[in-house]
């Protein structure tokens, strides 16, 4: 009886091993959801490995994470495995994740292939400190507890007017090494986003903790009244995986970016995220809807003039260097000085130069500021009433409409020296060629001085005309050869007894030419910028007396010479300006100017710009 129970027993007990080595149905279709953390620090990544048991090419559904989750990273495997003659496949999809909320987060149930997986709870600390966050405007210092990364943002202003600049400011602090790190702040429909400037990286202890802070400015201009929001800024970087060891630092030194990029030695993804931004921006207000819109907390609008008394020769530039700073505005927005300039008066000419634009921080606020030159020439002497300038703009700080104003000026323009100074240049003008010149009668010294026919006067027709003959010969010479031939025929061949022979102005600009010149290096040698620029001016006019270049950036323009024209710019904002300058470096460049295309010493000697001045 018991043999023969044995042999069933056996069999029940063979039977019941070949069962409990089968996977049940339920674990053969199993498909899990798992997290390395449930703990997460602001901006830190959380790893979700997705598995299922069933064999195939098929994918997850992904679509529920999106809401709570930003996908950095995903991969697949595929894994089979054979145990005691028994065959097992695995199939997974690991997912790099980023919360896009702080607080309770949950990992939303996921279908695949039919199987839902369960649902998994992370608590992620907010931006800046656990449980509260530091960001935004007036952000207190975190309390126990602080993130090792946070991000800070603040305004100054949340109820801008429409088309003001706002000046953002967002802190980045961290207390860990951030590799391949980027903060992006895009801008949308609504509001239009600028970087000013560059990042200014200091050190800053909060609660103990030492931080690197680096600050980034933003401007902002909102182009539409209303609510407007915008997401806040994005940092996304790499960090240190503690959970996986510390990046080597000797791998660190040798490969840098390159450890990080090829994920060597454990690192895991950071994107921190800010909080979004809000602004109320107030439309324009009825008293301020005529005319151009340029609302500002200040603004202001001045002049100033070279030369500083305003009186020049015909044909000698006056510059008007116009400049408007606007709290509240950026350089782009400013409006063109040029148009605010309404007239100019008959006989005068106006030339407007390139403007310049420039943006700023002060005091946190954005300054916009634009500069321009406007040169004024004249044809005619005479005085001329040049208009006054008005620029409205709004007061943002009192809400009330302003305007800036630029008094009418007056300028006088005097004959050119050149002409006046003529007689003045050492070479002595005849009687009888001045009288013919200016057509006047002539005088009765002349009169007597000439041969009277009636009183049996006749001139002599001996050496006395031969010497005529020569004379005119110098003066065809004269007209038709060089300076130097006419001034060796004339000392050659001197009337005698009569009217000295005539003697054009020609040689009066050489000699104007050699007193400016002397003008102008004692004005630089002075370092006096405005005596400077009038002795170069007469220079050029006595070099040049038939094209002559009107002002100094016709003049560097006709030299060709960079070195030369960075310093003639120079002492022309020194003369506008009013400003202390030094005319070393100049009288060294300038030695001597081009006459009739002859090549100068300039270019030669500019790169001894620093010997000595005596050599």
């Amino acid at each position: 009886m018991n043999s023969r129970r044995c042999p069933a027993r056996s069999l029940l007990a063979g039977l019941f091993l070949i069962a409990s080595s089968l996977p049940c149905g339920p674990a053969w279709a199993a498909f899990t959801a798992s997290t390395d953390l449930t703990q997460l620090a602001a901006g830190e990544s959380v790893q979700l490995t997705l598995q299922s048991d069933r064999s195939g090419s098929s994918e997850p559904d992904l679509a529920p994470l999106k809401k709570d989750f930003d996908i950095l990273g995903q991969s697949t495997s595929n894994s089979l495995q054979i145990v005691n003659g028994s065959m097992s496949s695995q199939r997974q999809v690991r997912l790099v994740l980023a919360p896009r909320r702080s607080g309770l987060v949950e990992v939303p149930r996921l279908t695949w292939d039919g199987e839902t997986s369960a649902a998994v709870a992370l608590n992620v600390a907010a931006n800046g400190a656990g449980g509260s966050a530091a960001s935004g405007a007036g952000a207190g210092v975190p309390a126990e507890g602080v993130a090792h990364v946070f991000l800070t943002t603040s305004l100054d202003s949340l109820q801008p007017y429409v088309q003001s600049a706002v000046s953002l400011k967002v802190q980045l602090y961290s207390d860990k090494k951030l590799y391949q790190a980027s903060l992006d702040l895009p801008g949308n429909a609504d509001l239009l986003v600028r970087r000013l400037g560059e990042d200014v990286t200091t050190q800053e202890t909060r609660n103990g903790r030492p931080y690197q802070v680096i600050t980034r400015h933003y401007l902002l201009v909102p182009q539409r009244s209303g609510e407007i929001a915008l997401d806040g800024p994005v940092l996304n970087a790499q960090v240190a995986d503690v959970n996986k060891g510390q990046v080597d630092p000797i791998l660190e030194r040798l490969f840098g970016q390159l450890q990080i990029e090829g994920g060597l030695n454990g690192t895991r993804p950071l994107r921190l995220r800010g909080d979004a931004l809000k602004l109320v921006a107030q439309p324009r207000p009825p008293a301020g809807r005529s005319g151009d819109w340029l609302p500002a907390q200040q603004l202001t609008l001045d002049e100033a003039w070279g030369p500083a008394d305003k009186v020049i020769a015909v044909g000698e530039p006056l510059t008007r260097h116009l400049r408007i700073a606007a709290v509240g505005q950026t350089a782009s927005q400013l409006p063109d000085l040029v148009a605010a300039l309404t007239t100019v008066p008959p006989g005068l000419k106006a030339h407007a130069e390139e403007a310049k634009r420039s943006d700023e921080l002060q005091d946190g606020h954005v300054v916009g500021q634009r500069e321009q030159d406007i040169t004024l020439l004249a044809d005619q002497p005479g005085r001329y009433q040049v208009p006054e300038m008005r620029l409205a703009w709004w007061d943002v700080v009192s809400n009330q409409r302003r305007e800036a104003v630029l008094p009418a000026v007056t300028v006088d323009v005097v004959a050119a020296a050149s002409a006046a100074s003529a007689g003045n240049s050492g070479a002595a003008v005849p009687p009888a060629e001045a009288q013919a010149l200016s057509g006047a009668a002539p005088t009765a010294s002349s009169v007597a001085s000439a041969p009277d026919p009636a009183a049996g006067v006749t001139p002599s027709t001996g050496s006395a005309a031969v010497d005529w003959i020569w004379v005119s010969a110098a003066f065809a010479l004269l007209w038709l050869g060089t300076l130097g031939a006419w001034a060796w025929a004339h000392r050659r061949h001197r009337v005698g007894g009569g009217n000295p022979a005539p003697q054009p102005p020609t040689p009066a600009p050489a000699v104007l030419a050699t007193q400016a010149r002397a003008a102008f290096q004692q004005a630089c040698r002075s370092h006096a910028a405005r005596d400077a620029r009038n002795a170069l001016i007469a220079w050029a006019r006595a070099t040049w007396p038939h094209d002559a270049p009107v002002g100094l950036n016709a003049l560097a323009r006709r030299l060709d010479n960079p070195a030369l024209t960075a310093l003639l710019r120079e002492l022309d904002r020194a003369c506008i300006a009013d400003t202390a300058w030094n005319g070393d470096a100049l009288a060294r460049a300038l030695p001597t100017l081009d006459s009739g295309g002859a090549q100068t010493q300039t270019a030669q000697e500019l790169p001894g710009l620093y010997s000595d001045p005596q050599r």
